[in-house]
């Protein structure tokens, strides 16, 4: 009994070994995105090594070679994948479009064999609860959902927002070539009396001299004149 033990122990942890050193020869893609391929990849090898752990009379070698011999076709066929789009295709299957402008595609919903629960199921996961925000719900071939909002439902850019990043700062654009940015005011939270108090006080009494007047995140001041830029800065 001990004897039998100790056998299945070796054999377990010699195979376990070999399993992990081949999975990771297949690379990231095998464990983070698994097509139909790779599925099968992984269920023969699962079988092929568990004939020598079942079955000590069955040389170790009939359960490694096995593993060897399926990562290296992995391998191969991976290669094949990169260089040829029909050939990825046919192994890794094909993108689908299931919503479309909020419309969804029944015919497409069928031809994956999804139904329209599963689908909001998919959509929920990704905090959409509303089918009428999607622009744009793809199915890929891993059986993930990627999703394209439409613009009104995206969320706010810094750039929506007339934000700029430099040096690791979000600045935010006050006056933009003379012209008052009034809701990047609001957003950060400045008056327009007190920033044309500071620019006075800085000897600009025009607007139209400023290029470009904005705040950063921590609270300094920086204006640029039109045809000179001027570098200082001061908290608010």
């Amino acid at each position: 009994m001990l004897k039998t033990f100790f056998f299945l122990t070796i054999r377990s942890i010699v195979l376990f070994f070999v399993s992990l050193i081949i999975v990771r020869f297949m690379g990231k893609r095998t464990i983070a995105q698994l097509s139909p391929f790779d599925l099968i990849v992984i269920i023969i090898m699962g079988s092929a090594i568990a004939i020598p752990l079942e079955d000590k009379k069955i040389h170790l070698s009939f359960g490694i070679i096995p593993v060897i011999i399926m990562s290296l076709l992995n391998y191969l066929i991976s290669i094949l994948i990169t260089k040829n789009r029909v050939f990825e295709n046919i192994l890794q299957g094909t993108s689908t479009v299931l919503v479309r402008d909020g419309e969804v595609i029944i015919k497409n919903l069928k031809k994956e064999r999804i139904s329209m629960a599963d689908l909001m199921i998919l959509l929920r996961e990704q905090n959409i609860s509303n089918i009428n925000d999607v622009e744009e719900a793809t199915i890929e071939p891993n059986g993930k959902l990627s999703i394209i909002l439409k613009k009104e439902k995206q969320p706010v850019t810094p750039k929506d927002l007339g934000l700029s990043a430099a040096e690791g700062i979000f600045k935010t654009v006050l006056i933009n070539n003379g012209e008052v940015v009034k809701n990047n005011l609001e957003v950060a939270n400045v008056g327009l009396e007190q920033l044309l108090v500071d620019l006075k006080n800085r000897g600009i009494n025009r607007l139209k001299d400023l290029e470009k007047v904005w705040i950063d995140e921590n609270g300094k001041i920086t204006f640029e004149l039109k045809n000179e830029k001027n570098t200082e800065r001061r908290p608010l």
